[in-house]
């Protein structure tokens, strides 16, 4: 396994498809595109969900932008995230590589990031041996973030703001892009779920 032959582009991509549980859903998606400051990524949206293509810092920050600004009090949203790079099948092109890893949304993510988001995510490695190793490390940055980690069958569970949530997923891909030749990040995230307790929305 350690000698899989893995792809040297040095790309990160994700994909965000964005469901928010109103009438007017397709009109609060594209104003969060619109919002979204994407002049450090390459951007494209089409019939599924919007890709961000570049360096890893500049494409979480544009993933995590386009989650907050379509973010309603009263409406319940859900977010899925998949987060790449190393893919033995991806390509060079549509990308925007500049070396600064550039973070345009930071202020507005800070800034708006404050309700509490609920997420299940899990990690994939390719190409090491030890790759339960590397999802335990993973795992364990987010208890240092504060995100109270819980395991459950297939995924792991976190709890907390979405500003904290997203920088954990940055926290994450940073040790990621440099200790690993391959690997996905899977994330669904969610919002206002009325399945939850009043008392929950609040932390």
């Amino acid at each position: 396994m350690e000698n899989c032959s893995m792809n040297q582009i040095d790309i990160t991509g994700c994909r965000v498809s964005l469901y928010p549980m109103k009438d007017d859903f397709a009109a609060n998606i594209l104003r969060s595109i619109e919002e979204t400051n994407t002049t450090a990524v390459w951007q494209q949206t089409d019939l599924f969900s919007t890709l961000y293509r570049g360096e890893a810092a500049s494409v979480i920050d544009a993933a995590a932008a386009l989650f907050i600004n379509a973010y309603d009090p009263d409406t319940h949203m859900v977010g899925e995230f998949t987060f790449s790079k190393g893919c033995p099948g991806d390509l060079a092109g549509d990308a925007f590589l500049n070396g600064k890893n550039e973070q345009p949304n930071q202020l507005q993510i800070s800034e708006k990031g404050t309700f509490i988001v609920h997420c299940k995510y899990s990690f994939y490695v390719f190409g090491r041996e030890n790759y339960m190793e590397e999802i335990a490390h993973i795992v364990s940055l987010a208890e240092e973030i504060g995100l109270q980690p819980q395991s459950a069958h297939y995924v792991t569970l976190l709890t907390g703001t979405a500003a904290q949530l997203f920088a954990y997923f940055e926290r994450a891909l940073a040790y990621a892009h440099e200790k690993l030749p391959h690997y996905v990040l899977e994330g669904t995230v969610s919002v206002n779920s009325p399945s939850l307790k009043e008392d929950s929305f609040h932390g």
